[in-house]
């Protein structure tokens, strides 16, 4: 994989957070899009993980620099790590269908070899954090499921409903959420409950839209 980001110091968070995993391989960095794109002319990588703008004159803006990778590299993975993480702009990248978004206020970084081993098995991801701004913003303009938005689902019912909704299994969540097994399969069986669901099919059916 490869990290394009102009603050050194996320750099070297990142690389000490993925030193020593075994399944991943940091081919480079670059800390600014043009470096970025020469890198990836001599480099190949599966898993980009980059940031939405780059302080730098006359460079490409990050939407820009997106759809210019997406083109000229499209089996590459895109996860967006940035400081951008307002909705409008969180619904702009995720518009242009990247592999995942981090903002970097959700303090993510040590969840990083999971986000990647996610993104590499076709999965997407998105923080907690900007997930929840993204579920109010629907909520408040409409957007969301009428059911969701009655029922009064605990936090961590809601938390459950989401990751599931990105596609991860009830184990995969517990190991995202540092909770056993039983106890993610119990909150998801009472928020099920709460929407009057009685499988996965109405499940995602119910929650369709909101996430």
């Amino acid at each position: 994989m490869i990290i394009a980001d102009d603050h050194p110091l996320i750099v070297f968070a990142v690389t000490k957070v993925l030193e020593n995993v075994k399944e991943l391989r940091l081919a480079g960095s670059a800390s600014s899009s043009s470096s970025l794109l020469q890198l990836l002319q001599k480099t190949s990588c599966d898993v980009l993980l980059c940031d939405y703008s780059f302080d730098e004159g006359g460079d490409s803006d990050g939407l820009q620099l997106i759809k210019q990778v997406q083109e000229l590299y499209p089996h590459i993975k895109i996860i967006v790590l940035t400081a951008h993480d307002d909705v409008v702009i969180a619904l702009r990248i995720l518009s242009l269908k990247v592999a995942g978004f981090i903002s970097k206020a959700s303090g993510e970084f040590s969840g990083l070899p999971f986000v990647i081993s996610q993104v590499q098995m076709g999965r997407s991801y998105i923080d907690p954090i900007t997930l929840n701004a993204l579920t109010l913003h629907r909520l408040n303009n409409g957007k969301g499921s009428d059911n969701l938005a009655e029922v009064a689902l605990s936090e961590r019912e809601q938390e459950v409903l989401r990751l599931f909704a990105l596609g991860m299994t009830v184990s995969e969540i517990a190991l995202h959420t540092q909770r056993s097994v039983k106890t993610i399969s119990a909150q998801k069986k009472k928020a099920m409950d709460k929407l009057g669901v009685s499988n996965v099919v109405e499940l995602l059916e119910a929650i369709k839209g909101l996430f």
